[in-house]
């Protein structure tokens, strides 16, 4: 019985209702695949029932619903959000690495230069390559508002 209710709920999930495409705003970015292979990809201008216009760089074109597969709507960018948590966890990594390391120095420091020089010398390295590595990861991936059943 448990199971026949989950494959319900997963089945009410999936996106195959048309008002979802409706309900873009106009200039989305979408994602168009067709029943013969080909995919669009471009901004999403408008939806009927049996219709969906989309611009592409060349033109603008109206899908019948009989064409499309499905439809997908670009995400949201978060590279700024994943620079800032790489740039925490990076200074926090080397805080920790440089805490390690100057544990390790004789009480008049690691190169006679200072007591704290791996933690002076870790945190920033980590935080700049936590910022880096935050700022590359790619984000905002493509999710279906519709598929033809």
């Amino acid at each position: 019985m448990i199971l026949l209710t989950l494959g319900t709920a997963v089945v009410a999930q999936a996106p195959t209702n048309r008002v979802s495409v409706r309900q873009l705003a106009a200039g989305s970015e979408i994602r168009v695949h067709m029943t013969d292979g080909r995919k669009i990809v471009g901004a999403f201008q408008g939806a009927t029932d049996d219709d969906l216009l989309v611009r592409t760089p060349k033109s603008s074109e109206t899908l019948t619903r009989m064409m499309i597969a499905s439809v997908s709507t670009k995400g949201r960018n978060h590279r700024l959000r994943n620079a800032l948590i790489g740039f925490g966890g990076g200074a926090g990594v080397g805080l920790i690495a440089g805490t390690a390391s100057d544990s390790g120095c004789p009480k008049n420091g690691c190169f006679r230069v200072g007591k704290n020089l791996g933690k002076e010398v870790l945190t920033p390295l980590g935080a700049l390559i936590g910022v880096t590595v935050g700022a590359l990861l790619p984000t905002g991936g493509w999710r279906d508002v519709y598929r033809a059943k």
